[in-house]
């Protein structure tokens, strides 16, 4: 069925709905054990559809429009069972006028994995394993109001160096607008210092410890939390920043805003999940609470705006950036008499989300601090802490920043170096 006709018919069994299309082509080159082991390439459209009758809401993912008429009929039957959802206000019926055009950019895969290979060995590590991914996707947005279309080409390189039992990982994306500027010599380089900043293992006890956080362990306990600054958490109850807007609940070293207009990231997103225009949105400045993140449903519930953050029950960022400071890693490290340097952290879980307390398993390089020196590695220990005391207590934040993601670990972001005191360690064996 042709796209024109399944939005005729869909419009004939709802109110309202937004269909978001994503079409494109993902390349893969992906190495081991200092070789090149796989090259892939595929190409998979998906369709997002959400529909609402009155107050009743239901929503269908799927991959092709073909037959057509099966997935409308289960979209009707869905609304026909399901409850009134009373959070649901309404679509945004704004009309947009944004129309993207394509400018898609190429890249060698095979030379990127090379020279990640080849920059992690001339570093000092024995063997390096990665991947790089380059994506040209189409993405189209079509609600009764709009009809919005945007082409964006993304590059994600990720190298895991290895020195003895000791590694160090870089993990970086690149759009449009800064995909020339990728350096996989120097990414695999500093995937491979990180694994040669020490040869001996220490022990440490468990306690509160300053910590210099890179920009890969900063963004993944941002990408977890940041969640918490959705209204949809808000309304559930569910966030430790209930009430809070307009109030200190961070450090003034801290700026974070979403960044969905910065082409030089994988995160551009030019209008939201229902059309809505997006911009830079300021969630916390200079240690301030100044605003929730919204879609228009939410916005109307709660007699706000929409902040171009649809998801329509759930908004959320597309593109954090954390802002940088004067300072620099070597400074943090220097200024440390006793603390931690953790590189990376994964398998971030939490134990009560009404008050933001989670736990973070670090890796891919932890290191002792002992009178501003690296005194040796660190493992089985764990951040447990809450996302209040890590935000209030930022001291310092560099001025070098990195475009960082990584897996399900790390949306894509922005974010620089930043020590942060009286962090609690724990220790898992």
């Amino acid at each position: 069925m042709e796209i024109e006709n399944f939005v005729k018919e869909v419009s004939k069994i709802c109110d309202e709905f937004t269909i978001n299309i994503e079409d494109g082509v993902t390349d893969e080159v992906r190495f081991s054990q200092n070789s090149i082991d796989l090259n892939n390439s595929w190409s998979s459209p998906s369709y997002n559809i959400f529909v609402a009758r009155g107050k009743k809401t239901a929503e269908l993912s799927f991959e092709s429009l073909e037959p057509g008429e099966a997935q409308l009929k289960i979209l009707h039957d869905m609304l026909e069972i399901a409850p009134e959802n009373p959070d649901f206000y309404g679509i945004n019926p704004v009309k947009y006028n944004y129309h993207g055009n394509q400018n898609y950019h190429n890249v060698d895969l095979y030379d990127i994995a090379g020279e990640l290979i080849q920059g992690s060995l001339d570093g000092g590590s024995e063997k390096a394993a990665g991947l790089a991914y380059l994506d040209h996707t189409r993405n189209r947005i079509i609600t009764p109001w709009n009809d919005q279309e945007y082409y964006n080409s993304g590059l994600e390189i990720v190298v895991r160096a290895f020195r003895g039992s000791n590694s160090g990982q870089e993990a970086l994306h690149f759009g449009e607008g800064s995909m020339e500027s990728a350096n996989p010599y120097n990414t695999g380089m500093a995937a491979a210092k990180t694994a040669s900043m020490s040869d001996k293992t220490v022990s440490i006890n468990e306690g509160r410890y300053d910590v210099v956080f890179s920009p890969y362990t900063i963004g993944t306990v941002l990408s977890y939390n940041v969640g918490f600054l959705s209204y949809y958490s808000i309304n559930a109850g569910l966030s430790p920043f209930i009430g809070k807007i307009g109030k200190q609940i961070a450090s003034e070293n801290v700026t974070i805003y979403d960044d969905p207009l910065n082409g030089s990231g994988v995160g551009y997103r030019p209008v939201d999940e229902e059309g809505t225009a997006t911009g830079k949105l300021n969630l916390i400045e200079n240690g301030l609470l100044k605003t929730y993140m919204h879609s228009y449903s939410t916005g109307k519930q709660s007699g706000n705006q929409s902040t171009g953050n649809a998801g329509i029950m759930d908004p959320a960022p597309w593109q954090l950036h954390m802002s940088p400071g004067n300072s620099t890693p070597e400074d943090m490290i220097g200024s440390i008499k006793s603390g931690l340097f953790i590189n990376n952290a994964w398998y971030t879980r939490f134990q009560d989300e009404s008050n933001g307390i989670f736990s973070t398993v670090p890796r891919d390089g932890v290191f002792l601090i002992k009178d501003g020196e690296i005194a040796g590695n660190v493992s089985g220990i764990r951040i447990s802490d809450s996302i209040l005391n890590i935000l209030k207590n930022v001291v310092e934040v560099s001025r070098e920043e990195k475009y960082v993601k990584w897996w399900d670990e790390i949306a894509p972001s922005i974010m620089p170096y930043a020590m942060v005191k009286n962090v609690n360690i724990t220790k898992g064996f």
